[in-house]
């Protein structure tokens, strides 16, 4: 440990009342130079011919003073200037140890600008035992642009960058930090379930090693212990935080932090990081042990579902050669309605009104776009314009989509057993669906058995989400994977939705935008595929425009809810102001009007 001086200015000064409470009688700020160098390597004790020098806690030096006779070897030999002749006897800076570590200079500080840090080695130390360090926040920030309580902050630097924060967790020394290791694993082999149990086996192990804590130390031991017996550690603060999309971990040590990706303000480092790669594999281990996962030498890719909706990807050397990885994506348990989606921008009102028409008149869809844009969002959404009575199949290898829908199948890819996705599909054409929904179509195989369900007519439609950054591209990826141009046609709307970066220069600011496209229709002219464009986004407006009516979509709008092209425009706008007064309603009352 050690001590900060975190604004020089201000401490040179003030009235000095660090040093007048000091009592070890320090005269000099420089005496809060000490760096509390390890035994073996301090230059002080190493001068000091008559062993005045004791090590009175991990990393900490005190001066006997019976022993010291102030000849100033050790001040001569510290190349901090730390330590000081006080009446004829040597004095450095002992961190109050004889006062159980509170330092009287820090509370006698009326502008806060001391306090006690762990040096180097210890934090190292500590994190080698835990298997983690979570960073306190020395450097003075701008402001706090969010917080939460008492779990995290997200703070702007003096560089206009923002971190996430987390709070709660102290600064475990390397003693306490052992006492954490020991106890968790003593507890872990008893398998005794519960806080008490947890307790008593924290105060045996005091009382064995003759340790005494206070009350405050107590119970954040036994937080810490539980965290990381129970729960993952500070991965569960972050697993917590209904505001993360995405939890990231790409490597270990104090250069690789862990990254979360915020619904507001994207992509963001954390004060967080792990100190080895064991302590990853363990962790991405007991997060896939529920359901039967492990990751090996032989195995070195893991692809799970874990529970609170979250889906994991891990992978580890040697495909990984930067470091084990962890990607956690985190789904919402209360999926966006299409009233978000319009609130959030995502889609305009028309385009919302439209597509409420366009799937009640049981056309199928294709969701494009890049990763991260939201296509599965969109897709739930607009499954709440179909009829609550319908059957719906569901195929995906990972569970991503929730319905409110109550005849509900739904099937998941199981690799181990040799279940894969196109052979899900196939099943599903057995089951008499109403509407099949694959939840990605990924590979020439899985392309070609959704497309298989669109010719067969399927029920009332097929949904698929798909990778493609256009309908263009959407349709030249289905070609590559050997679809017949012919058969394109067979697809009634490609919706494509895009996240990208918007920057603001003159604000200077960048905002994540998430937001659908294009909608255009699928056919063929010439006996080549085609896409009728019939919605397109303008970037110089930041909207979505009407820019075609279609000619195959809106003869099925207009054979299914019998009206002629005039009735259909009356219908849209009543539509688009159901919506409008929809916004007030809860996810079940929207249910209700939408897929009247």
């Amino acid at each position: 440990m050690q001590l900060s001086r975190l604004n020089n200015e201000e401490c040179i000064a003030c009235e000095k009342n660090c040093l007048k409470a000091c009592p070890t009688g320090l005269t000099d700020l420089t005496a809060f130079n000490c760096r509390h160098c390890l035994p073996e390597k301090a230059a002080c004790l190493q001068a000091c011919g008559k062993k005045a020098f004791a090590r009175v806690s991990q990393g900490v030096l005190s001066i006997d003073e019976k022993k010291c006779i102030g000849c100033g070897a050790c001040v001569n030999a510290c190349e901090f200037n730390a330590i000081q002749l006080v009446n004829g006897k040597a004095r450095k800076c002992d961190l109050c140890y004889a006062n159980g570590f509170k330092a009287k200079c820090v509370e006698a500080c009326v502008k806060e600008n001391l306090g006690i840090e762990k040096n180097e080695f210890e934090a190292s130390e500590a994190g080698k035992l835990i298997g983690w360090v979570i960073e306190k926040q020395c450097e003075r920030f701008n402001k706090v642009v969010s917080s939460n309580a008492s779990t995290r902050d997200i703070i702007e630097l003096k560089n206009g960058e923002r971190v996430y924060f987390l709070k709660g967790f102290p600064e475990f020394s390397v003693e306490e930090a052992r006492i954490i290791n020991s106890v968790r694993r003593k507890f872990q082999e008893k398998n005794e379930p519960g806080r008490k149990a947890l307790e008593k086996e924290l105060i045996d192990y005091l009382n064995e090693a003759d340790l005494f804590v206070d009350e405050e130390q107590f119970n954040y031991l036994v937080k810490a212990i539980e965290l990381t017996a129970y729960g993952y550690g500070p991965l569960t603060t972050l697993l917590e935080d209904e505001e993360l999309e995405e939890i990231a971990l790409i490597g270990s040590g104090k250069e690789k932090k862990a990254r979360v990706f915020h619904r507001s303000f994207g992509w963001l480092e954390t004060n967080l990081f792990y100190c080895n790669e064991e302590e990853i594999k363990n962790l991405i281990n007991k997060l896939g042990r529920k359901h039967g996962r492990r990751i090996t030498l032989q195995e070195p890719c893991l692809n799970a579902w874990l529970e609170g909706n979250l889906r994991m990807h891990a992978v580890i050397p040697p495909v990984a050669f930067s470091g084990s990885c962890i990607t956690i994506r985190k789904f919402s348990l209360k999926p966006m309605t299409l009233i978000d989606l319009i609130n959030y921008g995502t889609i305009s009102l028309e385009a919302a009104a439209f597509l409420w028409l366009a799937l009640q008149a049981d056309c199928n869809a294709l969701i494009c776009g890049n990763t991260g844009s939201g296509k599965t969002t969109t897709l739930n959404a607009l499954f709440y314009f179909i009829p609550r009575n319908e059957r719906i199949i569901v195929v995906e290898e990972t569970p991503e989509i929730n319905l409110p829908h109550k005849h509900l199948i739904k099937l998941n890819v199981v690799e181990g057993l040799g279940i894969k996705m196109k052979n899900l599909i196939w099943h599903s054409l057995r089951m008499r669906p109403d509407r099949i929904i694959v939840g990605e179509a990924r590979t020439e195989e899985e392309t070609k058995a959704f497309i298989d369900t669109v010719l067969a007519g399927q029920g009332k439609g097929s949904y698929a989400t798909f990778h493609a950054s256009s309908s263009i591209e959407a349709l030249s990826r289905l070609k590559s994977y050997g679809v017949n141009e012919m058969d394109l046609n067979a697809i009634d709307l490609i919706i494509v939705q895009k996240r990208w970066t918007r920057h603001d220069l003159k604000a200077g600011k960048r905002t994540e935008q998430r937001k659908i496209i294009e909608i255009t229709e699928a056919g063929v002219e010439g006996n080549k595929a085609i896409a009728r464009e019939l919605f397109e986004f303008d970037y110089s407006k930041n909207s979505l425009k009407k820019t075609g009516d279609g000619s195959k979509v809106m003869q099925r709008i207009m054979q299914a809810f019998q009206l002629n092209e005039k009735q259909v425009g009356k219908e849209l706008k009543q539509r688009q102001k159901t919506l409008l007064q929809a916004r007030h309603l809860t996810a079940e009352e929207l249910f209700n009007v939408l897929s009247a």
